[in-house]
């Protein structure tokens, strides 16, 4: 059967979150252009899709487009959520035991609609030191991984962070697409009220105090074996996590400050006690500000990786295909400020040398 629209929000929507709730109409179309895009093209982000994405995406929905475009050109949005799409459960299959075995039949076509939606943002990249260098990765729990920090975690919960924080070549937008959330697992999400802070605090926020070491979803223990080309990226990122350059935790206008944090691998400089106070002020705001998003089977939901942290709620996993089970995409708005990292110049796996 269908099931679609899943969820209303666990607390109270603030006026930041844009929701576009799709029309039946609307979702066939949407369904048809998925379909038809599965039909030409091999993979979800084979090299041909994306680079024609962006031009197939102006055949979604008229209105759809227009809501999305409303919402790129908001500089204080927290998140883009739609609803609406539909997820046939039965043919989706169970959910897989591992990210490694997710990129099944039954999840492709929306894995094609997912990028569709993106392109309206900018363009789809992945990380080389991710999922084995894909671009359209799986967020579902992965048996021993329980208590790890990293999106494959489901006992523990998964703490606020901006995604890659301690990248310049972060998202600008990371996207999720609900596949299944039979236990309505919340997606939590914060924005900083910077008026809230000590003024004095947010001045050392602005400067290159802190370090932020890249999360454990980089390591090669948690990819395959080393393939071509990531032997180079992989030796960054061990770099970044032992060498670290000293960055700061906002920068933009102070009005609307952009935020880069993760609470679990963020620290400040050795002996800067204004810089820790500084760092413990803005984690305790961000906590005060928390608040839940509940994305249900056929939920999309696009967050501002500028303007707001994000986490997820604790769960149980039960192992047996029924779990939560998502799809991501890092969405970046400037595809050129990653091109030293990346082989050629449409090529959209970043650190692939």
């Amino acid at each position: 059967m269908y099931v679609s629209a899943a969820r209303d929000f666990a607390v109270r929507a603030p006026a930041r979150i844009r929701e576009i709730r799709l029309s039946v109409p609307e979702t066939i179309e949407a369904t048809r252009l998925a379909l038809e895009c599965e039909a030409r093209y091999s993979d979800p982000d084979s090299p041909d899709f994306l680079a024609e994405s962006a031009v197939v995406a102006h055949e979604l929905p008229l209105r759809v487009r227009h809501e999305i475009e409303q919402a790129r050109l908001d500089d204080r949005l927290h998140a883009l959520v739609l609803r609406g799409n539909a997820v046939d459960q039965t043919a989706l299959g169970p959910t897989p035991e591992h990210w490694r075995t997710a990129r099944t039949e039954g999840s492709r076509r929306y894995s094609f609609l997912f990028v569709l939606y993106a392109s309206l943002l900018g363009d789809a990249v992945g990380w080389a030191t991710q999922q084995d260098g894909r671009v359209v990765t799986d967020v579902l729990p992965v048996r021993g991984q329980e208590q790890s920090l990293t999106s494959a975690s489901s006992s523990m919960e998964l703490g606020l962070h901006t995604e890659d924080a301690f990248s310049p070549y972060r998202a600008d937008y990371v996207g999720l697409f609900s596949l299944r959330n039979p236990d309505a697992v919340a997606t939590t999400i914060a924005g900083l009220e910077v008026e809230r802070l000590n003024p004095e605090l947010v001045d050392v926020l602005f400067d290159d105090r802190f370090y932020i070491r890249p999360d454990d979803s980089h390591l090669p223990k948690n990819n395959s074996t080393d393939r071509d080309g990531h032997g180079y990226y992989f030796t960054e990122i061990m770099a970044a996590i032992e060498r670290p350059r000293p960055v700061p935790i906002l920068r933009g206008h102070y009005a609307a400050p952009q935020l880069r944090i993760d609470t679990d691998f963020s620290v400040p400089m050795l002996g800067d006690s204004a810089a820790g106070a500084a760092l413990d002020a803005i984690i305790a705001e961000l906590g005060r500000s928390l608040y839940e998003i509940t994305l249900g089977a056929g939920d999309i939901g696009f967050l501002d990786n500028r303007n707001v942290v994000h986490g997820r709620r604790s769960f149980q996993p039960r192992h047996d295909g029924t779990d939560r089970w998502l799809k991501r995409l890092n969405v970046t708005s400037d595809l050129r400020k990653s091109r030293a990292v990346r082989r050629t110049a449409n090529a959209r796996v970043l650190g692939e040398s």
